[in-house]
């Protein structure tokens, strides 16, 4: 058998806990999977050429290092699952802080070490830029170690495996947590696909045909993201038109009134607080995806961009 610190277990076979694998095997790690007992991505994983565990858990004893790589919500119970099985010390890698703030992981499951390696990127692009030798960035704590030095080399040669050329730049579990968190809902998975939505109808109402709705309104959100990755916020305003210059002035008068900011505070005070831990405590994930879900195929939109097909 290989050298125990060689091969790797992570949790799971999902987008997140995919692209850790073929970057870990590229880096030249064996990744090996535990999957609960009604798992369908047994055959997934096969097809994939990697190992799983899945009815034999004392073989779990041999790893000291556990990547927790399924939804926030499934830790509590599969960690009541393994946790018998795993070895006093062993380590337990995070890609999220969440459910270790929500959920209290430390004090239920005290004999663990309890890390932190978050990717700044979805899993995609976790792969996408691994293969194309680009650019990501990633936070770790360690604040839960009895050894913190130990637990930083762990960690920062597990990013390195994984293709993180940036960081990983050292946060608090809290940090993490509250900013990943205030990030998604004030912005990333909110503002961007949403106003993209509106902005697009509105040119549609105005009679403006789907196809240059699409580009003004969607397409162009990847490139101007890209510019401003790129050069910065500073040189940003040097790159764009004129007009677009002064459009920003209005839409930023306009737009982030008092209105938004008191809506952002909100967010935070929501966040801060423990209220949105909460509400997202009592939520059915599924049903929540399968409606938001449901909403977007019924756009236009979604039409529009699956016929285009311009970053396919």
């Amino acid at each position: 058998m290989e050298e125990t610190t060689n091969r790797k277990l992570i949790i799971g076979f999902g987008n997140q806990a995919k692209a850790w694998a073929f970057n870990l095997r590229d880096s030249g790690f064996t990744p090996v999977h535990y999957l609960r007992k009604d798992s369908t991505s047994v055959s997934s994983v096969v097809a994939c050429g990697f190992e799983y565990i899945q009815d034999k858990l004392t073989e779990l004893e041999d790893f000291k290092e556990i990547l927790m790589l399924i939804p926030d919500e499934a830790h509590a119970k599969c960690l009541e699952v393994i946790y018998p099985y795993l070895s006093e010390g062993s380590s337990v890698i995070y890609a999220h802080g969440f459910s270790l703030a929500a959920m209290g992981l430390k004090k239920k499951f005290p004999k663990l070490e309890h890390l932190l390696l978050a990717p700044k990127a979805i899993a995609s692009e976790l792969r996408f830029q691994f293969e194309t030798k680009g650019n990501i960035a990633a936070v770790m704590s360690s604040e839960n170690s009895k050894d913190i030095q130990a637990a930083d080399k762990l960690l920062t040669e597990l990013a390195t495996a994984i293709g993180i050329t940036h960081g990983p730049y050292r946060v608090s579990m809290e940090e993490e947590t509250k900013a990943d968190l205030f990030s998604e809902q004030s912005l990333l998975c909110s503002l961007i696909p949403y106003a993209g939505l509106k902005c697009y109808q509105k040119l549609r109402q105005r009679g403006i045909g789907t196809e240059l709705a699409y580009l003004e309104c969607w397409f162009e959100i990847k490139l101007i993201v890209d510019a401003l990755m790129k050069v910065g916020p500073v040189d940003f305003f040097d790159l764009i038109s004129p007009n677009a210059l002064l459009g920003s002035e209005k839409g930023r008068e306009l737009i982030f009134d008092e209105k938004f900011e008191m809506n952002l505070d909100r967010i935070l005070d929501d966040i801060w607080s423990d209220k949105f831990f909460e509400e997202a405590s009592g939520q059915n994930i599924e049903m929540t995806r399968k409606r938001v879900k449901s909403f977007w195929k019924k756009q236009e939109l979604s039409t529009t961009h699956n016929e285009m097909g311009l970053f396919k």
